[in-house]
């Protein structure tokens, strides 16, 4: 499932170091009112539908998320292909004093990455995978590999790994806002990729507006996820066994995107969901950092009023 595009989409297909790049020019509204346009096209089709079953929704998500997929001016999105999809990445508006791209879960592709990082030589790569074995080499060729896993705990924990098969293991593991000081030691991260086989749920309290990341001063800009419904004990030939979702994963998303529908912190931009796995993939950007809009959405410095700041009057009240 591709992009949504508006009727007064004009797209301009670039080949760039073989990578096509979409450069979406759209209306003249302002980038960051169409962003929270976005969030709000979101919120009211999909927040009525969370009452009594969680996931009555979650078929009609991906299909929401694309029909308000935000329309833009002036911004250029790269498209990265893995072997069974794609990544995606907006590009900087201008030269960046730092970028920093981090992929957790590494499953032994990392054809998305390499691309992203000849299309953006000046950013700094990290991967982190608690199998050792092929992503270290893999990885290390362009980037900087580290050999744990990222989670929502520090310790050493059982956890689903991929080897030769998918596998319970006991492996070394750290929280994500952990990882980023102690490893990436960056306040503004431009990318998070996050594929931990199911483990995504615990992670995003930390990506909430007063989570661990923004009590510590960490931001990031823009994030592509994987959401795993899980079936009990059925395992299929690509080997990956899911079980079942539990009580507390269901209310954990849920709690996600109702806190979300009142901040507009995270812009959904694009949604795949498996037609049999029902996994879900989800690209989202941060519609209220000042930085991030900076970097990839603001064409300049002006002052701007949106739909979201004449609520509260002051143009401040939209950033952190």
């Amino acid at each position: 499932m591709g992009l949504h595009y508006s009727v007064n989409t004009v797209i301009l297909f670039v080949v760039f170091g073989g990578t096509v790049l979409l450069k979406r020019n759209f209306d003249t509204r302002d980038n960051v009112d169409g962003l929270h346009r976005s969030a709000e096209c979101v919120q009211e089709t999909i927040e009525p539908l969370m009452v009594g079953n969680l996931w009555q929704f979650w078929d009609r998500f991906p299909y929401v998320v694309n029909k308000c997929s935000p329309s833009l001016k002036d911004v250029k999105l790269g498209e990265f292909p893995n072997s069974d999809e794609f990544k995606y990445h907006f590009l900087p508006l201008r030269k960046l004093p730092n970028c920093s791209i981090i992929s957790l879960g590494i499953g032994k592709d990392v054809k998305a990455e390499k691309k992203m990082k000849s299309v953006l030589p000046g950013c700094q790569f990290y991967g982190a995978d608690p199998v050792d074995e092929d992503n270290n080499e893999l990885f290390s060729s362009f980037g900087k590999f580290f050999n744990m896993a990222v989670g929502d705990r520090n310790g050493s924990f059982r956890s689903y790994v991929l080897e030769e098969i998918y596998r319970y293991q006991e492996v070394l593991t750290i929280d994500l806002a952990t990882f980023i000081r102690t490893n990436i030691k960056q306040q503004t991260i431009d990318q998070l990729m996050v594929d931990i086989e199911h483990a995504e749920y615990p992670v995003f309290p930390f990506i909430e507006e007063k989570g661990q990341l923004d009590d510590w001063g960490i931001h990031v800009c823009q994030v592509f996820v994987y959401s795993h419904l899980r079936f009990t004990s059925f395992v299929f030939q690509i080997n990956i066994e899911i079980h079942s979702p539990t009580d507390e994963d269901r209310e954990t998303f849920a709690s996600f995107l109702r806190k979300n529908f009142v901040t507009h912190q995270w812009i959904f931009v694009n949604s795949e969901i498996h037609p049999f796995f029902k996994h879900i993939r989800l690209f989202m950007v941060n519609g209220r950092n000042r930085e991030c809009l900076k970097r990839y959405f603001l064409t300049d410095n002006k002052k701007r009023v949106t739909s979201k700041t004449r609520d509260v009057h002051i143009e401040d009240h939209l950033f952190q």
